[in-house]
C-alpha cells in the first residue's frame, strides 16, 4: 500500500486524538468483511448501517463493500416508521448499529452493535482472506456499491442506487478541479448517512491521499477546529451563518474604536480580492490588514491554515461568502443532488462567482431546459431508484437526472441555483412567487434560525420564523425587540421586492423544524407541506380578516 504506516483517519478516545493508519484501516476493514461473511452476508445482500459517524462506521461501509454486499446507510436521528420503510424497500438482511438506541429502531431481532459485536470482529482480525478475495475480484464499476434513501420533500424515501464507478469517478473529477492532495487534512463533521459527507470528506481524501479527523459533532467545531487546523472542510451553510453572527456579535461588544478597526480591515480584505491587479498602496492596505485583524481572526475561527471551505447544501448569502474570503479563507459554493453522488459543479480558487455553484466537473454535462429545470449528465449519475421504475422514469431520462432545481447560466458560464421547481407557487392574484430568495433575505438576520415563506393560493406572502432564542436571551432581548429587528429585516428585503411577493406578516416559532417530528426531509430540506399542515393555525391567522393592503 502506498501510503502504509502513515495516518488516514484521526478519532477521539478518552479525549485523545488517535490515529489509525492505511494498513489498519486495511486490516479492519477486512476484519468487519470477515466477520459479515461468518453471519452469513451474502454477494449482493443490502445490509444497514445506521449510526452516528465514527471510524466503527467507516471500518463497516468499506467491510460491507469488501464482502461483496451493499451498503445502506441510515441517518440515527430517523423514525422507526422511516427505517422500516427502508428496511421493507431494501429487502435489507442485516443490520449494524451504533448502539442499543439506533438499533431498537431496527426491525430485526439480532442487530450487530458497534460497540460490541463489530470491535469483536475487529479484535480477531481478518479470517477470511480468501473468501474476501474472492468476492473483491469479483466486483465490477456498474456493480451496486450502496442504496442512499432520499424523500425530497415529499413522499415516501426512495432509494438511490450509486455504483462502485458513480463514486470513484465523481470523487475524481472534483480531485481534478481542487487544488487539494496528500498534504491536506480534513475534519470531517457531515453526516456519513448522506451522499455530501461520506464522499467529499471520505472517499475523496482516499482518492488525494490526505488525513481526515472525525468530529464529534457540530457544537464540537469551534474547538476542534483549533486542535485541528484543517487545511480543507466541507460544511452546509449553516455552519458559516452561525460562524459569522458569532463574530458579527463579538463585534458588537466591543469598543467604537475597534468597530472601526474591523470593519476597515474587513474592507481592505473585500477590496483586495475584488481587485484583478491590486496595485502597491492596496497590497500595502491588506498587509498592514491582515496583520492587525485578519490573520487573528482566521486562526481563531479555523485553527489558521485553512485553505478553502466547501459549501453545499443550501444557498450561502452572498455577505457571509464575501465575509470569508475578506479575511482571507475562500469558501467555494458547490450544487450537486444524492441522485447524481454528490457534487456535479463547483466554484474554484482559480474561477469564481459569488452567487454561483460555479463550473461542471470534467466529464459532467450540465443544461438548462426550457422551463428553467437544471439538467444533469455525468459520471455520477444514479442507476436509478431501487425498486421504484416510476420515480426512475420522472427523473432519469435519456441519461439526464431532471434534479428539480430551476437555474440559469451566466454569459461566463457559471451556473445559478435560483429556487426548486417544486417550491415556486403562484398567489391567489395569479403571480407566481419563488420562495427562496426570500428565505435567503430574511436569513441574513443573525437572530433567525430558518425562515419558510409562505403563500401558495393565498392572497399575499407571509413567512413562518425561527429565531435562534438562545443567541437573543445572551443579547438581553426579549420578543419584543426580536420582533422588531425581524420586521426591519422585512422591510429591507421588501424594499427590493415587486408588490405581488413582498411579505406582509410573519409569525415566531418557538423551536426549529426536525426530521424526527416529518418536517425534514433525509437530506434535511424543509418539507414545505408538512410545516404547512403542522403549523395551519399559525399560518391562517396571519391571513385571517385580513387584506394585502392592511
Amino acid at each position: 500500500m502506498k501510503y502504509g504506516d502513515r495516518a488516514l483517519a484521526h478519532h477521539l478516545q478518552d479525549g485523545v486524538w488517535q490515529a489509525t493508519s492505511w494498513n489498519a484501516m486495511r486490516r479492519d476493514v477486512l476484519a468487519v468483511a470477515s466477520g459479515l461473511i461468518d453471519a452469513g452476508v451474502k454477494v449482493g445482500d443490502c445490509v444497514i448501517l445506521i449510526g452516528e459517524n465514527s471510524l466503527d462506521w467507516l471500518w463497516c461501509d468499506f467491510g460491507i463493500q469488501a464482502a461483496g454486499a451493499i451498503t445502506v446507510p441510515i441517518y440515527p436521528g430517523s423514525t422507526p416508521e422511516v427505517v422500516q420503510k427502508i428496511v421493507d424497500n431494501s429487502g435489507a438482511t442485516f443490520a449494524i448499529a451504533s448502539n442499543p438506541a439506533t438499533a431498537s429502531k431496527v426491525p430485526f431481532k439480532n442487530v450487530a452493535l458497534m460497540p460490541t459485536q463489530v470491535a469483536e470482529w475487529v479484535g480477531h482480525g481478518p479470517t477470511q482472506d480468501g473468501e474476501i478475495g474472492r468476492r473483491m475480484s469479483a466486483i465490477r464499476p456498474d456493480d451496486l456499491c450502496t442504496i442512499v434513501y432520499t424523500s425530497g420533500t415529499t413522499g415516501d424515501p426512495k432509494g438511490v442506487e450509486l455504483a462502485h464507478r458513480n463514486l470513484v469517478d465523481i470523487g475524481r473529477a472534483a480531485v481534478e478541479v481542487h487544488p487539494i492532495n496528500d498534504q491536506d487534512r480534513a475534519l470531517s463533521w457531515l453526516p456519513y448517512s448522506h451522499v455530501f459527507g461520506r464522499i467529499n470528506e471520505i472517499f475523496l481524501a482516499i482518492i488525494y491521499g490526505g488525513q481526515v479527523w472525525i468530529s464529534r459533532g457540530v457544537d464540537h467545531i469551534p474547538q476542534e477546529l483549533a486542535e485541528v487546523q484543517p487545511t480543507v472542510m466541507c460544511s452546509a451553510p449553516r455552519m458559516y451563518e452561525k460562524m459569522y453572527a458569532a463574530v458579527m456579535a463579538r463585534v458588537r461588544d466591543t469598543s467604537p474604536a475597534r468597530r472601526s478597526l474591523f470593519n476597515w480591515a474587513i474592507g481592505a480584505g473585500k477590496r483586495r480580492f475584488h481587485a484583478q491587479k491590486p496595485g502597491p498602496l492596496l497590497r500595502a492596505e491588506h498587509r498592514l490588514a491582515d496583520r492587525l485583524v485578519l490573520a487573528p481572526l482566521r486562526k481563531r475561527l479555523t485553527g489558521g491554515r485553512l485553505r478553502f471551505f466547501i459549501s453545499g447544501g443550501a444557498a450561502l448569502a452572498r455577505e457571509i461568502e464575501e465575509f470569508f474570503w475578506a479575511i482571507g479563507v475562500p469558501i467555494l459554493n458547490g450544487w450537486g443532488m444524492t441522485e447524481t453522488s454528490s457534487g456535479v459543479c463547483s466554484n474554484t480558487l482559480l474561477e469564481h462567482r459569488f452567487l454561483t455553484v460555479g463550473k461542471p466537473f470534467p466529464g459532467v454535462e450540465i443544461k438548462v431546459a426550457d422551463d428553467g429545470e437544471i439538467l444533469v449528465k455525468g459520471p455520477g449519475n444514479m442507476l436509478g431508484y431501487h425498486k421504484n421504475p416510476a420515480a426512475t422514469a420522472e427523473v432519469l431520462q435519456d441519461g439526464w437526472v431532471y434534479s428539480g432545481d430551476i437555474g440559469k447560466f451566466d454569459n461566463d458560464g457559471f451556473l445559478k441555483i435560483t429556487d426548486r421547481k417544486k417550491s415556486l407557487f403562484k398567489t391567489a392574484g395569479g403571480k407566481y412567487v419563488a420562495p427562496v430568495p426570500l428565505e435567503q433575505g430574511l436569513m441574513r438576520n443573525p437572530l433567525l434560525l430558518r425562515a419558510l415563506v409562505i403563500g401558495d393560493g393565498k392572497p399575499y406572502v407571509t413567512a413562518l420564523v425561527v429565531p435562534d432564542w438562545d443567541d437573543a436571551k445572551k443579547q438581553g432581548l426579549d420578543e419584543a425587540a426580536i420582533r422588531a429587528s425581524i420586521q426591519k429585516t422585512v422591510d429591507e428585503l421588501n424594499s427590493r421586492l415587486g408588490r405581488w411577493e413582498t411579505i406582509k406578516y410573519f409569525t415566531l416559532l418557538d423551536r426549529d423544524f426536525t426530521e424526527e417530528a416529518g418536517e425534514l426531509s433525509l437530506k434535511l430540506d424543509v418539507k414545505r407541506k408538512a410545516v404547512a399542515e403542522r403549523y395551519r393555525d399559525q399560518i391562517e391567522a396571519m391571513y385571517a380578516g385580513r387584506s394585502e393592503g392592511s
